[in-house]
């Protein structure tokens, strides 16, 4: 399901065409880039001394596209594994998330992802699962200490929408957490801190 460099093999039960497969490789070939050469990192925000909660990383915003596609690619995987085994993971944005993967209109879509980095994960690979943020259907996975949520659904953010802050920068922010407490229990406050300690 990951790139074999992650120490993981693809699924051999999965029937996917041509296209999907080249795509797939694409997709591999930039996880070297932003997990191992973190080619995209512009720079690292560490947290106060007296605060070892938060800090960010801020990413070119070009590598927002690549990530979105291999995010996409990895649920599509996921979803057909499941679905061989009488599960569901995308239930009715499997077709539209096929569509936009297949014919490269994830860059023209309004798609929307929050990521974390939890350093206590680094060696974390988890296949996407279903979670919901502010309200929408979404996917939650775990690549090497990083949180990937996708929100699958097309309805749109709220307009008072903390992602759609995040969103506005002009980098790819990804929060630092050190919290031992579950970090996504309550979202919408943790961002309102994130957002407060930012201004």
């Amino acid at each position: 399901m990951f790139p074999a460099w992650m120490n993981a093999s693809e699924n051999p039960t999965l029937n996917i065409c041509g296209t999907c497969q080249t795509r797939f490789e694409r997709n591999a070939i930039f996880t070297l880039e932003i997990f191992k050469e973190r080619a995209f990192l512009k720079k690292t925000n560490e947290p106060d001394y007296y605060d070892t909660f938060y800090g960010s990383e801020l990413h070119l915003k070009r590598s927002r596209i690549a990530l979105l596609y291999f995010l996409v690619g990895l649920n599509l995987k996921q979803h057909l594994i499941l679905a061989a085994q009488g599960e569901d993971l995308l239930g009715g944005s499997f077709e539209r998330l096929s569509h936009d993967f297949n014919g490269r209109f994830i860059e023209e879509n309004d798609y929307h992802l929050w990521a974390a980095f939890n350093p206590e994960h680094v060696e974390t690979l988890s296949a996407p699962v279903r979670t919901r943020i502010e309200g929408l259907n979404a996917t939650e996975s775990c690549i090497l200490g990083y949180h990937f949520f996708l929100i699958t659904d097309q309805r749109p953010l709220p307009a008072k929408s903390l992602i759609l802050q995040l969103e506005q920068e002009q980098e790819l922010t990804i929060m630092h957490a050190g919290i031992e407490k579950d970090l996504y229990e309550d979202f919408e406050a943790f961002m309102e801190e994130f957002i407060s300690r930012k201004k």
